[in-house]
């Protein structure tokens, strides 16, 4: 994965809205970021169709090998999980755009740092191949972009027994990737095996101190 492309990020110091999430049973991590109403309210019965995203919810993701993903110096690693370490959360949000083939699985943004670094899919001009990067950007405001300009900030969430792989709207066929080895950068690939390894868990966070606005700025 390349490293944070502005490394001068700043990030904001208002206290954030605490999130009021409540556990569901069985499924959690799929049921509730599946595209359907509860993930959307209509503005108004007799107005446009244009939808109000809710807050998103929150995760901590877990990888192969009893990894969990952790951000390091603006680069997101796949670390060992102990006790000292505390994993990343990441914020996550339903997307209707584009319209997500049923094959596919749920269509969401993903976002660390407090939701101001969502993560990204496009071609590294270095490499001539899609990357995994982290954008600058405001989770919120994702859902407001047009399709084509938000596409790249998509994944599909597609459940694989027990666990769940995201692939990117933007690329299909490439997606997101740990190694077997440890400490190593969360990349994208197009060909999972022994060495890159696609599934993932999400494990809901129950209580943040921090909570999710937009900056007033």
């Amino acid at each position: 994965m390349s490293s944070l492309e502005n490394s001068g990020v700043k990030m904001n110091s208002e206290d954030w809205e605490k999130d009021e999430f409540q556990c569901c049973s069985g499924d959690q991590a799929g049921s509730f970021l599946e595209p359907g109403p509860s993930l959307y309210s209509v503005g108004s019965a007799h107005s446009s169709s244009k939808l109000k995203c809710k807050e998103p919810k929150k995760f901590n993701l877990h990888a192969q090998f009893q990894q969990v993903l952790v951000l390091d110096c603006g680069i997101l690693k796949a670390v060992p999980d102990r006790k000292h370490i505390h994993p990343e959360i990441f914020f996550v949000l339903a997307s209707h755009l584009p319209p997500a083939p049923k094959e596919k699985g749920s269509p969401i943004f993903l976002a660390v740092s407090k939701g101001e670094l969502c993560l990204y899919c496009d071609k590294d001009k270095g490499k001539g191949h899609p990357s995994l990067q982290l954008k600058k950007k405001k989770l919120m405001e994702l859902g407001t972009l047009k399709e084509q300009e938000c596409r790249h900030f998509i994944f599909y969430k597609s459940k694989v027994g027990s666990q769940y792989t995201l692939e990117s709207a933007a690329h299909p066929g490439w997606f997101m990737c740990t190694s077997h080895s440890p400490n190593q950068p969360v990349e994208v690939t197009d060909k999972a095996g022994k060495k890159k390894h696609i599934e993932f868990s999400f494990h809901p966070v129950h209580k943040v101190e921090t909570s999710y606005m937009e900056a007033s700025d």
